[in-house]
C-alpha cells in the first residue's frame, strides 16, 4: 500500500522559518559571547562552572574589601603611631625638665618658670590625647567614639571619659586586627611611687631614701633620734604606723604614743622578759663622714653629715601608686611650686620629690613606647598581609579567567561556520519558496 503525504505551503514555510531562527539565534549568541569576552554568559551555558565562577568571584569581592580594611587600618596605625610619637617626644621634654630642677643652684623663681614650662606641656598633651582622626571620630576614646576621651578643668586635673574598648577591622579572613588603643591603655595605670618626704631639725643633714622591694613596705614612718655630738654619737630608730586621708596625703600617728622603737633589722621589743625590753641604740658610724644607714621592710635609708644631741629626722617613704600621667605632671607643677628652699628639709624634699617623678615619667615614657612597638608590630603584619592579599587576587582572577574566558580560535570558527550555515539556509529557502508546479505545465 502507498502512502501520499500531503506538504503545504505553510508547512514548508513554518519548518524553514523556524530552521532559520534556530540559526540565527546561535549566531546571535555566539556574537554575544564575543562581545563579552566570556564563554558564560548564563548559568546554562556551564551550570558547574557558573557556580564555580560566582564562588571565585565572591571571594575576590571579599579579597578585595579585606583589603581596603587593610588600608583604614594602616591609615588609622600611622595616625596613632604618630601621635604617640609627639606625645612620647614632649614627656621626654618634661623629664628634661625635671632634670633641670635638680640642679641645686636652681633659685625659687626658676623653680617656678620650670613649671610654668610644664604646665604648658601638660596642656599640649592633653590635646595629642584628644585627637580626632579623618572621619571625625576620637582616637583615644576607645569605643565612645564621639565621646571627648580627656576633660581638663581650669585646675589642671584631667580625668578620663572614655572607655577601655578597642576599634578592630576585618582585615583577613581569620584576622580581626585592633587598629585603635584606649587612652585608658595608653596614658593611665602607669606604675610609679609616691614621694619619699623627710623632715628633719637641721638642714644641712643629707637625707637617702630609695624604696628596694616594695613586696615589703609596710606603710610605716619612722623618726631617727641622735643621743650624744658627733663623732661620739648613737641613733635610736623608731616605728609608726601611718595612715591616709582622703585625697591620699599621709596622716601622720602622734608621737610618742604611736611609735615603737625597733632595731636596725625591723625587730620590736619583745613582750615576755627575760629579753631586754629596748632593742637599744646604734652607733651613729665615724668614718670619713659621720653616717647611719639602714635597711628595714623594703627600703633603705641614710643620714649623713655632723650631728648634734637630740638632733631628729623623721623619714616617710614613698608607696607604689599606679596613676595617669597627667596626675604625674601635676605633681611635678605642684612640688616645683610649691617648694620653698628656707625651709628645713627642703632641698632633701625637692630632691627626694623629683627623684620619684623622674621615675615615674620613664614609666609612663615606657608604657608609650611599648604601645608604639605594638602599632608598629601591627603596621608589619598588614604589609605582610597585603602581599598575601594581592597574591590571592592574582591567583582569584587567574582561577576565574580560565573558567570564563572565550576560547576566541574557536568562537571565530563557529561564527563564520554559523554565518555560512545561515546563509546557505536563507538561500535554499529562497529557492525553494519559488518552486511550484505551475511552473512545469
Amino acid at each position: 500500500m502507498a502512502f501520499m503525504t500531503r506538504i503545504s505551503n505553510n508547512m514548508i514555510y513554518g519548518q524553514n522559518l523556524q530552521r532559520l531562527s534556530t540559526l540565527q539565534t546561535q549566531l546571535n549568541k555566539t556574537q554575544l559571547h564575543i562581545s563579552a569576552n566570556t564563554r558564560i554568559l548564563t548559568p546554562a551555558d556551564d551550570p558547574v562552572g557558573a557556580a564555580r565562577a560566582l564562588d571565585l568571584k565572591q571571594g575576590k569581592s571579599m579579597n578585595t574589601q579585606f583589603a581596603s580594611n587593610r588600608g583604614d587600618a594602616k591609615d588609622a596605625l600611622n595616625l596613632q603611631e604618630s601621635i604617640l610619637s609627639n606625645f612620647g617626644d614632649r614627656v621626654q621634654n618634661i623629664h628634661t625638665l625635671l632634670v633641670s630642677a635638680g640642679n641645686a643652684a636652681y633659685a625659687e623663681d626658676q623653680l617656678r618658670v620650670t613649671a610654668d614650662e610644664i604646665r604648658a606641656i601638660r596642656d599640649e598633651l592633653v590635646g595629642y590625647a584628644n585627637t580626632r582622626d579623618a572621619t571625625g571620630n576620637y582616637l583615644f576614646s576607645g569605643n565612645q567614639v564621639g565621646t571627648q576621651p580627656f576633660d581638663q578643668t581650669a585646675a589642671g586635673k584631667v580625668t578620663y571619659k572614655g572607655d577601655d574598648g578597642r576599634r578592630f577591622l576585618q582585615v583577613d579572613a581569620a584576622r580581626q586586627m585592633p587598629v585603635t588603643d584606649s587612652g585608658k591603655t595608653l596614658f593611665m595605670g602607669i606604675k610609679g611611687t609616691t614621694a619619699s618626704t623627710v623632715t628633719p631639725s637641721r638642714n644641712d643633714l643629707m637625707i637617702d631614701v630609695d624604696i628596694k622591694d616594695e613586696t615589703k613596705l609596710g606603710d610605716y614612718t619612722y623618726k631617727v633620734t641622735f643621743t650624744g655630738d658627733s663623732p661620739v654619737s648613737s641613733y635610736i630608730l623608731e616605728r609608726a604606723k601611718v595612715s591616709y586621708n582622703g585625697d591620699g596625703s599621709v596622716k601622720m600617728p602622734a608621737y610618742p604614743a604611736d611609735y615603737t622603737q625597733i632595731d636596725a633589722d625591723g625587730n620590736a621589743p619583745p613582750v615576755n622578759p627575760p629579753l631586754p625590753a629596748v632593742p637599744g641604740t646604734y652607733p651613729y658610724t665615724s668614718t670619713e663622714k659621720n653616717i647611719m644607714e639602714v635597711d628595714i621592710d623594703g627600703i633603705r635609708f641614710s643620714i649623713t653629715n655632723e650631728v648634734s644631741d637630740g638632733d631628729t629626722v623623721d623619714i616617710t617613704p614613698g608607696k607604689p601608686v599606679r596613676n595617669d600621667i597627667f596626675a604625674y605632671i601635676n605633681e611635678a607643677i605642684d612640688l616645683l611650686e610649691g617648694t620653698s628652699l628656707k625651709s628645713d628639709g627642703a632641698s632633701t624634699n625637692l630632691a627626694l620629690g623629683l627623684e620619684a617623678l623622674l621615675a615615674n615619667m620613664a614609666s609612663g615614657l615606657d608604657q608609650i613606647l611599648t604601645a608604639r612597638g605594638s602599632a608598629g608590630t601591627r603596621l608589619k603584619e598588614l604589609d605582610a598581609l597585603n602581599t598575601s592579599g594581592t597574591d590571592k587576587d592574582l591567583l582569584y582572577t587567574e582561577s576565574i579567567s580560565e573558567l570564563e574566558d572565550l576560547d576566541y580560535y574557536k568562537a571565530i570558527s563557529d561564527l563564520y561556520m554559523q554565518q555560512t550555515t545561515l546563509q546557505a539556509a536563507q538561500q535554499s529557502f529562497m529557492m525553494i519558496q519559488g518552486m511550484s508546479l505551475f511552473n512545469m505545465m
